[in-house]
């Protein structure tokens, strides 16, 4: 018993332990079928069994299914199941695309030999097919027909040797990125395996671990499929090499596009040949019946002749028109392929110096933008007008007259009565001859048709052309300027400078140059007699010019001199006499490039003579500026020192500079290797020297152009930029200096032009400035004088009044004072300065925009502050949006507009007033309306530019301004009612500066209306602030609005008994006396009422401003009071007798005088 109860025991820890297991994996079962009810067996991994399972899109689907089943399972993972068998699906796609090119790349290999002899063979058959021949009974439109086919067919021809040829190229790179990308598959083969081999998170629900596990496996069977794909397809391009089939293939591809070009070539031979058959026979048809053609009919033929005439014109418009589409056409497809294998050697080299050679060769052969411009502009209007004759020839289509009335018309206007027989023998010839003439009508229908086609194809190949042009320019030019374009100089280059010089100073060119003159001059004396005569003319007038230049000049070196048209000629002289020489230069380089199959030689000198007048021409007309008493001392304002300075140093600036950019750029027009310009870059760095002693010489901070400067004013604020301007202006010349030695000859160069553009934008800004300056300043002094010329008629005016009229209170408003000219006039030059600097910016990034490349990165779409959209119109006509990137440029320019918007706001008002409002006869009142006005306009005006550079259009404004005015609106509902209303006030004008009101029982002149308030000043000097709100929405009494006529009371009383009859006529007559009483409407006075003390007179009179009215009320009080004594009228005033009465007169004695002797007198007299 005990030894079983031993073994029972024994046995019962394994058994309940057993127990225990089945009972937490039946748990774990259940709890597995409760998160998944539906879905299938999870999928399972090479780890776990031996037999790879199958996985299709079906299952993929189905398991989708099964998924939307899932009750319990969160929105969160249910998406992310979804996008796991979402991307199991795009793999399994992926895989068998990878599987499909396996199978054809395999294929392309086994049977490349097979396709090689193919193409063998199709070569051999193109080149054993016969010429192109034609029948005679082919006509002119089937030809037609089968042009346009077989153009269609070549361009088929053309774009599949095009790719045939990238595709060549792709395969070198393609064949690289296979390899790179065979091995990295392996290591992500290697890593997915791992994934899947990774055990299941604890927190992640089945659902999703089997489709997470799912997506892994189809990614693994993806790359395993992408790598066979990619073996076959490298052992396909291997096969194909070794055995030349890409060059064979591309060589048959050129043969049929030759042999298709030989075939529209012939084409267009025979529908030419046709074309000039047929339409000389017509013509000579036409003129035929012209001769033979009963008189009746002569005009009918002779319209035929012009339809036949026209139509051999045409068909030469087309051949000409043809001829350059062909040429245009080659142009486009030459410069693409040459593109195109520029790109592909750069990719494959880099920017070397070979490279940048080639480049710059490239760039000095690309075609000539300008006249291609040109071609389209002519072609355009060419367009247009055969579209309209295309009109015309479809309405005398539809207008096309019957046989029966042009016989009617015909017989009408017959002058002896047709036969029946000639009526017949006429009708057969109306009908023979309409009939050629719908034939020949038709025919020129269709060849203006030709003709429209034609025109449009090659305007549209030429704009394909500018485009393309453009495109490779700017390609070149951002990666030419830092290229190096000859080795560093070094004394062992020395020998190289023998084949220069002889280049130089050979004979050979220069008798070429000689002999080139020399025929143009036989070939046009006529020019060449004029420009002689015209330049002797000139040197001798210039002699004469500058004489005259001494006496206006010291004429108007007078402060109060005020006529502008002096200046103004004085420039025109000046510019004139800069230009004799540079323009003798021009017309020698004119002359000798106007040859087009000119030497290059000759070539070269023209290109040399070119810039040199500009050059030359730069110098003198600064150096003719800065004449003594001349433009710049005279009417410019520049310091004597300053000018004189800078005329001294231009002197010898000239003679030195002028031969040796003459001798560099004749040089530098050296069709030679660039590699071999170490003359052309010691002459280039002579001439930079030459620049950089002129620039230490007068830029110099203590003795040159500064330091004369501060000798007439210690106080301007650019002398703290002295040292600055110093040491850019030798740094520069030094830095090409610098570029030129080491090989960076070609940027040096480029660099040197840009800043020749950027001096002469600058100085072409600097004497606009000066002209606008000096134009400002005699207008200034033309409204001074007349501003003094009134206050001193208003003061001889005022001395004639009384001394005792003055002005209402003394009270005087901003806008009765005259214009402050000097406040006026400094706003004026800080908008033009603005206006400068802006004009400044903006050149100099159109100068230097096209060869600086991150100044186009900037405005690419790669460096955006954000985006915007923007409705364009689609191909199709609709209007469509799209996005739009807002750069960093456009946000510098936003920037830029800000600043000036800002300038002009405060600055536009004073240019307003100071060009038109001091011109009209406008109040004070109206002119501050205007100004103000004008201020608000601006703003609105700079806001909405700079939001709209910005990308912020008034589609996305208003929804900002509805938003701000419906969120300020509550905050500051005050503050908008009281803007709204000052802009009211402005406009309807219920009350002016200067009117006299009445609000809130204030009397006082209106001084000033601003923006939230308007200030009254009532007679005791004090300003009352209203709110602009209460005038709008409140009462007011305006005594001057529409008329200052303005009545007085005055209230006379008279003592009673006083004759008020000869008391009125006497105040009347006062008052018709008074020269400031009007008289319509007249003076008046009525005897009103009886007073306590007076009997009262009411005089009313009208005065006809304010101006005087206390005057005028004080002078007639005066009045009245004088006559009225001399009349001996009384003027009464207040009266009153006081009676007391007493009921005990001895109540009222005065005590007894106890002390007096004399006794009390009973006379009732002494009582009071």
């Amino acid at each position: 018993m005990s030894a079983r109860s031993d073994s029972l025991k024994s046995l019962s820890l394994p058994v309940i332990c057993l127990f225990l297991v089945l009972f937490l994996t039946m748990q774990a079962e259940g709890q597995t079928q409760t998160n998944s009810p539906t879905l299938s067996p999870p999928l399972t991994t090479p780890a776990t069994t031996a037999q790879t399972p199958t996985v299709t899109s079906d299952t993929v689907q189905k398991r989708i299914e099964q998924l939307k089943e899932v009750k319990d399972l969160s929105e969160e993972n249910q998406k992310k199941s979804l996008d796991f068998y979402n991307q199991s699906l795009s793999n399994l796609k992926k895989t068998a695309d990878f599987q499909a090119d396996a199978t054809k790349y395999s294929t392309l290999a086994q049977n490349a030999m097979q396709r090689l002899e193919e193409k063998k063979a199709e070569i051999e058959n193109l080149n054993k097919k016969p010429a192109p021949t034609f029948t005679e009974n082919q006509t002119l439109p089937q030809l037609e027909q089968l042009l346009v086919q077989e153009e269609a067919e070549l361009e088929q021809d053309k774009t599949a040797a095009s790719s045939w040829d990238e595709e060549i190229a792709r395969r070198s790179n393609r064949q690289k990125e296979v390899l790179t990308r065979v091995t990295e598959l392996d290591d992500r083969i290697s890593e997915l395996e791992k994934q899947l081999k990774l055990p299941v998170p604890a927190d992640e629900p089945a659902a999703v671990t089997d489709a997470r596990r799912m997506e892994l496996f189809t990614r693994l069977n993806m790359r395993k499929a992408e790598k066979p794909a990619l073996r076959n397809e490298l052992t396909a391009y291997e096969a194909e090499e070794n055995i030349g089939f890409p060059r064979t293939n591309q060589d048959f591809l050129k043969l049929e596009v030759k042999k298709q070009t030989e075939l529209v070539d012939a084409l267009k031979a025979q529908i030419k040949k046709l074309r000039n058959r047929e339409a000389a026979m017509r013509v000579k048809e036409a003129k035929r019946q012209v001769f033979k053609t009963n008189p009746l009919l002569q005009p009918l033929a002779e319209k035929n002749q012009n339809y036949a005439e026209e139509i051999v014109a045409l068909n030469k418009k087309i051949e000409s028109t043809d001829k350059k589409y062909s040429q245009t056409t080659k142009i486009l497809e030459d410069l693409k392929k040459q593109f195109d294998q520029t790109k592909a050697k750069e990719e494959l080299i880099g920017l070397t110096g070979p490279i940048g050679l080639m480049l710059r060769n490239q760039q000095a052969n690309l075609p000539d933008i300008e006249n291609r411009i040109q071609d389209i502009e002519k072609y355009s209007k060419t367009i247009d007008q055969v579209n309209l004759k295309q009109f015309e020839l479809d309405e005398a289509w539809d207008d096309f007259p019957s046989v029966d009335e042009v016989f009617d018309e015909i017989r009408d206007n017959s002058q002896h009565e047709l036969t029946e027989e000639e009526e017949l023998n006429l009708k057969n010839v109306i009908e023979e001859t309409l009939s050629t003439q719908k034939e020949y009508l038709d025919t020129l229908i269709r060849s203006n048709k030709s003709y429209f086609t034609k025109l449009l194809d090659i305007y549209t190949t030429e704009q394909q052309l500018v485009k393309e042009t453009e495109k490779y320019s700017d390609y070149i030019q951002e990666r030419i300027f830092w290229i190096k374009s000859s080795p560093p100089i070094s004394f062992s280059e020395i020998k190289q400078t023998s084949s220069t010089l002889r280049w130089l100073f050979s004979p050979t060119h220069w008798k070429q140059l000689f002999i080139a003159v020399q025929q143009d001059v036989v070939s046009n004396p006529v020019i060449y007699f004029t420009a002689v005569f015209c330049f002797l003319s000139l040197l001798y007038l210039s002699y004469n010019v500058r004489q005259q230049l001494r006496i206006i000049n010291k004429e108007i070196i007078r402060s109060s001199f005020r006529k502008f048209g002096i200046t103004a000629r004085v420039a025109f002289l000046t510019l004139f006499i800069a230009i004799v020489w540079p323009g003798f230069i021009w017309f020698i380089a004119w002359r000798v490039g106007s040859h087009p199959d000119v030497p290059p030689f000759v070539k070269a000198v023209d290109n040399s003579l070119r810039q040199v007048g500009w050059l030359l021409f730069f110098w003198e007309l600064i150096r003719q500026i800065c004449r003594p008493l001349g433009l710049g001392e005279s009417h410019f304002g520049w310091y004597k020192q300053t000018v004189l300075y800078v005329r001294k140093n231009i002197r010898w600036v000239i003679p030195f500079s002028i031969p040796l950019l003459f001798i560099t750029l004749l040089l530098h027009g050296k069709e030679v290797d660039r590699t071999q310009d170490l003359l052309e870059r010691l002459f280039f760095t002579a001439l930079l020297v030459v620049y950089t002693i002129f620039a230490r010489r007068v830029f110099h901070p203590r003795s040159g152009l500064f330091q004369s400067i501060m000798n007439y004013n210690h106080e301007v604020w650019y002398d703290r930029l002295k040292y600055v301007v110093y040491f850019l202006t030798l740094f520069v010349p030094c830095l090409l200096i610098f570029l030129a030695l080491i090989g960076f000859y070609f940027t040096a160069m480029s660099l040197f032009h840009l800043i020749f553009l950027t001096l002469w934008l600058f100085l072409v800004v600097v004497l606009f400035r000066a002209i606008l300056l000096r134009w400002i300043l005699i207008h200034h002094r033309k409204l001074s004088y007349q501003q003094n010329q009134e206050r001193m008629d208003a003061i001889r005016k005022e001395s004639l009044e009384s001394s005792s009229e003055t002005n209402i209170a003394g009270i005087t408003t901003e806008e009765e004072n005259p214009a402050d000219l000097t406040k006026i006039s400094a706003q004026i030059k800080k908008l033009v300065n603005a206006s400068m600097v802006v004009i400044l910016l903006v050149g100099a990034f159109w100068i230097w925009g096209d060869t600086l490349p991150a100044f186009n990165r900037l405005d690419s779409g790669d460096y955006k502050v954000w985006t915007t959209t923007v409705e364009v119109v689609g191909d199709d006509g609709k209007i469509i949006e799209r996005l739009e990137p807002v750069t960093y440029l456009d946000f510098g320019i936003a920037i830029i507009l800000a600043v000036f918007a800002i300038v002009a706001t405060n600055n536009a008002p004073g240019l307003l007033e100071f060009l038109v409002l001091q011109r009209l006869p406008l109040d004070a009142s109206v002119k501050y309306a205007i100004t103000t006005l004008a201020r608000y306009f601006v703003s609105l005006i700079g806001i909405f530019v700079v939001f709209s550079t910005m990308g912020i259009g008034w589609t996305k404004l208003q929804w900002l301004a509805t938003a701000l005015t419906f969120g300020l609106g509550f905050g500051l509902q005050e503050i908008f009612a009281n803007f709204v209303s000052g802009l009211i006030l402005l406009i309807e004008r219920p009350i002016r500066v200067g009117d006299i009101i009445t609000v809130d029982e204030i009397t006082g002149i209106v001084s000033r209306i601003r923006m939230r308030a308007t200030t009254i000043t009532n007679w005791d000097r004090k300003e009352y602030i209203v709110p602009n709100r209460d005038f709008i929405t409140g009462k007011l009494l305006n005594w001057t609005l529409t008329d200052s006529v303005n009545r007085i009371t005055i209230t006379v009383g008279v003592a009673y008994g006083s004759d008020t009859n000869h008391a009125s006529e006497i105040a009347l007559k006062i008052l018709m006396d008074h020269p400031l009483i009007l008289e319509d409407p007249p003076p008046s006075i009525t005897f009103e009422s009886f007073g306590d003390s007076t009997l009262n007179l009411i005089l009313r009179a009208y005065l006809p401003d304010l101006e005087k009215r206390l005057v005028v009320i004080h002078q007639i009080h005066t009045s009245i009071h004088e006559q009225y004594a001399k009349a001996g009228i009384e003027i009464a005033f207040p009266q009153r007798d006081i009676h007391l009465y007493y009921e005990n007169q001895s109540s009222l004695l005065p005590p007894p005088n106890l002390d007096s002797a004399e006794p009390e007198s009973p006379n009732p007299d002494h009582q009071k």
